[in-house]
């Protein structure tokens, strides 16, 4: 799949994450994300839908991991 074909799922998945967190990403969340997206790409995920809820899905997982480390 081509990145520019990734570009707008990752940023809609990036926008959505924003506004429902409150916050912002940092640079190595948004690279894993990146590097997530792209991985499911090349393993044929090329709806573009799908994508971003599947990035969506990584993000919330982060996030329970990062609250679990917190504990």
């Amino acid at each position: 799949m081509p990145s520019i074909e990734l570009a707008k799922p990752l940023s809609r998945a990036m926008q959505i994450y924003r506004r429902v967190a409150r916050h912002d990403l940092d640079p190595g969340t948004r690279r894993a994300l990146a590097r997530h997206m792209r991985g499911m790409a090349e393993q044929g995920m090329h709806d573009p839908g799908r994508l971003t809820v599947c990035g969506l899905s990584y993000l919330r997982e982060l996030d329970r991991q990062r609250g679990r480390e917190r504990s």
